[in-house]
């Protein structure tokens, strides 16, 4: 029997092979007092729709120089009327325009920012309505089957949801809530400007930081692929570190409005998993039904969800990311606890971040979960409808205490 040859020196195993990461953002952004005038004055004369948050009635007078300009139509848009229909109606008004400017906050730009993507390709409506609450995700058409349609200004008047910089979008669509994901739904230019948040309540500053936090850990918790870049672990951190040192200090609206910007910007989401953050799909739904604003419903699950990612489930996360992630939260608030759980719990009761949750059925919540993100799809796959009614049960127990 002839003896096997050797290599003379060993053959090591090659790394997981796979694409590189990805990281292009087209939104261009002007900081500061004047921004708004700045980013208006770049545009080319033309017809303009300017949409405006209804609840709002000082907006007109932030953006004066565009009412002012000719051929400018303005609309007062409420953010509780905005769903699907709402966007479909905006799009037969921007047929025509060269420009469209969405000012207020995350619910407006998000409606303003479908609708330009209608314009572009009516047919998405027809994709977004499709399955009714299934799936809860929707991916637009690709960027060869796009017409034309108006340029986007976002004009955000509120911060934490970075909905000026995002290519995602909420739409309601017959009561199910839908995450719309495209290129187009990135605005080409935000103005973060003072004067558009001068009226933002301290309460809603804090709460618009916290958004972002979580958005921020909830990404994080997942253990990164080979694609994650070591710069965005440390970004993410940093950027923990002074969301809450800025809130804390008395920072301004537009600190916190450049911060939370940064983590969609930056290369924080660089090679993540784009459906790590489990939290966002649950308090989706629990929003829907218990008809309350998207963060007390976020509030109350979070606690909830870290509980589990520190008892071992890592379908949730990774305990030891969560642990690192709440330390550089406490790097930049140092009297919270050590402990992740308490330590979210007491953050969001300091800062006036959620409340009593009415009485909702947890099963139905957790049938309406699993239909709409699990069930095969990424979002809430291999969970189970008993496992997230236990879930849920636990989470409204505790938002009633």
């Amino acid at each position: 029997m002839t003896a096997a040859v050797r290599p003379a020196h060993p053959v090591r195993p090659t790394s997981p092979a796979g694409p590189p990461a990805v990281w292009q953002r087209t939104t261009r952004v002007h900081l500061g007092q004047g921004a708004i005038a700045e980013a208006l004055a770049a545009e080319r004369p033309g017809r303009a729709l300017l949409v405006v948050d209804a609840r709002q009635p000082e907006l007109p007078h932030v953006v004066g120089r565009l009412v002012r300009a000719t051929r400018t139509e303005l609309v007062r848009l409420d953010p509780a009327d905005c769903v699907l229909e709402t966007s479909v109606r905006l799009s037969g008004q921007l047929a025509d325009t060269d420009w469209v400017v969405a000012a207020g906050g995350g619910s407006v730009m998000d409606a303003v920012a479908l609708a330009r993507l209608l314009t572009a390709a009516p047919g998405t409506a027809a994709r977004i309505r499709l399955g009714g609450g299934r799936p809860g995700l929707v991916r637009g058409p690709a960027l060869s089957e796009l017409g034309p349609c108006p340029r986007l200004i976002a004009v955000p008047t509120t911060v934490g949801t970075a909905a000026e910089v995002s290519a995602a979008a909420t739409v309601l669509v017959g009561g199910h809530r839908k995450l719309v994901m495209h290129p187009l739904l990135a605005a080409d230019v935000a103005a973060l400007d003072p004067a558009a948040t001068r009226t933002l309540p301290a309460p809603a500053l804090r709460e618009g930081a916290l958004e972002a936090v979580l958005r921020l850990c909830n990404g994080y918790l997942s253990r990164p692929g080979h694609r994650l870049p070591p710069t965005a672990d440390t970004e993410a951190r940093d950027l923990l570190r002074d969301l809450l040192g800025t809130t804390v200090s008395g920072g301004t609206a537009l600190e916190v409005a450049v911060l939370s910007a940064r983590t969609v910007l930056g290369f924080t989401t660089v090679g993540r998993d784009s459906f790590a953050g489990k939290v966002w799909y649950l308090a989706n739904e629990l929003s829907s039904v218990a008809g309350v604003r998207k963060m007390p419903a976020t509030v109350a699950l979070v606690p909830v969800v870290w509980s589990r990612v520190l008892q071992g489930d890592t379908r949730f996360g990774d305990a030891d990311r969560l642990r690192a992630a709440w330390a550089a939260v406490r790097a930049g608030h140092p009297r919270l606890p050590a402990d992740p759980v308490h330590g979210i719990r007491q953050l969001a009761h300091s800062w006036g971040v959620g409340s009593a949750l009415p009485a909702v059925d947890p099963e139905a919540l957790a049938v309406r979960a699993v239909r709409a993100w699990g069930a095969g799809l990424p979002m809430l796959d291999g969970f189970s409808t008993h496992e997230l009614t236990g879930l849920y049960a636990e989470a409204l127990q505790g938002a009633h205490q």
